[in-house]
C-alpha cells in the first residue's frame, strides 16, 4: 500500500489501497458491498485513530448538501459530510438554531454527531440528541431509515460509524435567538462555590480553567430581546497573539515540563485577566471560527454531583511539583443535560466535561497530563469522548456504560464481519 493517510496533526498515519470521494448515496452503498473493511474519513480532526486503518477509505469531502430546510417545523436534513460552518450559516440566515453548539465550526456533521460532539449550557446536550431522523448504509451495503420509533435509534445516534455510515441526517432546530455574553476572571474558589447557581442562571455557561494559576475564566450568556443588547467589550489589541505566544512558550517547556508553570501565569496575565462583552447569536458569540494550531485533546466527563470532589483533586495533582503533569491552559470546562444515546458521555445523567490540552501535538505521547488527569476522572466513573485521547479499553468502558453490552451485541449483529473496524476499534469494540 504506497497511499497514506495523515491526521491534522500528523500524529496517526494509516496506509490505504482505496480511496473515494462519492457523491452521491447510491455510490457509498456500491463501495460498501465490495469493501473488505472501510471507514469514513471526514475532517480528521479526532485525537483518537478512530477514522482510518482500512483498505478502503471513503472521503466525505463532496458529499456535503443542504437537503431541505423546512422553516415551518424548524427542521433541516443534510448530507453529513457538510461542514458544520456551512450548516450554521445557511440555519442562521433562515433564522434557525440548535440549541447548544461545539466550540468549532470547522468539523463535518456526521463525525460531530457520530463522536457525542456538544455544546455547554442550562439545557445543553451533544449535536446527536438532536437528531430526528437519519439514512445509513449498512454493512450490506443497503439503505436503512432509523426515526424514534426504531429500537436502534439510541444506539445508532453515536455509534462512532461501526453501525453504519451516515448518509443522511435531519435535525430538529429551535428559532434563532440572540444572547449577551460576558467574559471575566474569577478566582477557583469563586467559581466552584457559584457554577451550580450561574449554571442555573444562564443560559451559556463555560468556565476556561487556568492551571498554576489559582484562577478561572468565566463565560456566561442569556438570550435576550435585540432591543436589551450590551455594549461589545474587546480585549487589548495583542489578544490575537495568544494562540501563538502560547505555542512558543509552551515549545519551550517541553525540555523542562515545570516552566509551563510560569507560562500559564504569563498567558493568565496577558489573555484572561480581562473583563469582555458581546452580542449576537450562539454561533455569532460563542463559536471559534478557526482554530489555527495543531493540538492533541482529552476530554472526560463526570457526573455533575461528583464534579466538586473530583476539581480539588485534578487541582491539587496538576498544580503539584511532584510530577511532571503540568498543563496547558486552558481547561475547557463544560456542562450538558442527561441524554438517551446509548453511548452519549451524558447517557442517563447531567454532566461537567473537562478538556485537556496539549499544544505540542508532536510531544503529545510524552504530555503526562493526559494519563493522570485520565487516572483521576477514572476513580469518579468518569467517561472519556470518543473523539479525543484515551488510553482505557473495553474492560472498563463496559463499568462505565450501562447499555454498553446491549450496543456490542447489536453491533456484531449488524457488522458480524466487523466491515466498519479498524484495528483500534477492534480492541474496544469486538
Amino acid at each position: 500500500m504506497d497511499n497514506v493517510w495523515i491526521s491534522w496533526n500528523e500524529n496517526k498515519k494509516h496506509p490505504y489501497k482505496n480511496s473515494f470521494e462519492p457523491t452521491t448515496e447510491l455510490e457509498i452503498c456500491e463501495i460498501v458491498k465490495i469493501a473488505e473493511k472501510v471507514r469514513m474519513i471526514g475532517t480528521g480532526k479526532s485525537s483518537a485513530d478512530i477514522i482510518a486503518g482500512t483498505d478502503t477509505i471513503i472521503s466525505y469531502e463532496k458529499f456535503n448538501q443542504i437537503l431541505s430546510v423546512d422553516k415551518e417545523n424548524f427542521t433541516v436534513s443534510v448530507q453529513p459530510g457538510i461542514r458544520l460552518k456551512k450548516l450554521l450559516q445557511e440555519l442562521e440566515k433562515n433564522e434557525m438554531a440548535f440549541p447548544a453548539l461545539p466550540d468549532i465550526d470547522d468539523i463535518t456533521v456526521g463525525g460531530a454527531v457520530a463522536t457525542g460532539t456538544h455544546g455547554t449550557g442550562k439545557i445543553a446536550q451533544s449535536l446527536s440528541e438532536y437528531i430526528k431522523r437519519c439514512k445509513i448504509v449498512n454493512a450490506k451495503g443497503e439503505v436503512e431509515i432509523i426515526d424514534k420509533n426504531d429500537d436502534r435509534f439510541n444506539a445508532v445516534k453515536v455509534s462512532i460509524g461501526l453501525l453504519g455510515i451516515f448518509t443522511e441526517i435531519t435535525f430538529q432546530c429551535i428559532p434563532r435567538k440572540v444572547m449577551n455574553i460576558i467574559e471575566r476572571p474569577m478566582k477557583d474558589t469563586e467559581w466552584l462555590s457559584t457554577y451550580k447557581t450561574m449554571l442555573k442562571e444562564n443560559d451559556f455557561l463555560r468556565i476556561l480553567w487556568l492551571p498554576h494559576t489559582d484562577n478561572g475564566y468565566v463565560i456566561t450568556g442569556n438570550y435576550i430581546a435585540e432591543e436589551n443588547r450590551i455594549n461589545e467589550k474587546s480585549g487589548p489589541w495583542y489578544y490575537k497573539y495568544r494562540r501563538s505566544l502560547s505555542k512558543y512558550l509552551y515549545g519551550k517547556a517541553i525540555a523542562k515540563p515545570s516552566r509551563i508553570a510560569l507560562s500559564n501565569k504569563i498567558i493568565q496575565k496577558l489573555f484572561f485577566s480581562n473583563k469582555q462583552q458581546k452580542f449576537g447569536s450562539l454561533y455569532d458569540a460563542t463559536v471559534t471560527k478557526s482554530r489555527g494550531s495543531t493540538l492533541e485533546l482529552a476530554e472526560w466527563t463526570v457526573a455533575i454531583d461528583r464534579f466538586d470532589e473530583l476539581f480539588v483533586e485534578m487541582k491539587k495533582e496538576l498544580d503539584s511539583k511532584s510530577n511532571n503533569a503540568y498543563a496547558h491552559i486552558p481547561m475547557d470546562i463544560r456542562f450538558m443535560k442527561s441524554e438517551s444515546g446509548w453511548l452519549a458521555n451524558g447517557h442517563g445523567k447531567d454532566i461537567v466535561t473537562v478538556g485537556c490540552v496539549s499544544r505540542n501535538a508532536e510531544n503529545a505521547d510524552n504530555y503526562e497530563a493526559f494519563e493522570l488527569v485520565e487516572e483521576i476522572f477514572l476513580k469518579y466513573d468518569g467517561r472519556p469522548h470518543w473523539a479525543k485521547r484515551f488510553q482505557i479499553g473495553e474492560e472498563i468502558l463496559f463499568t462505565l456504560y450501562p447499555k454498553w453490552s446491549e450496543f456490542i451485541e447489536l453491533r456484531r449483529k449488524m457488522d458480524p464481519d466487523g466491515k466498519f473496524l479498524n484495528e483500534y476499534l477492534e480492541g474496544i469494540f469486538k
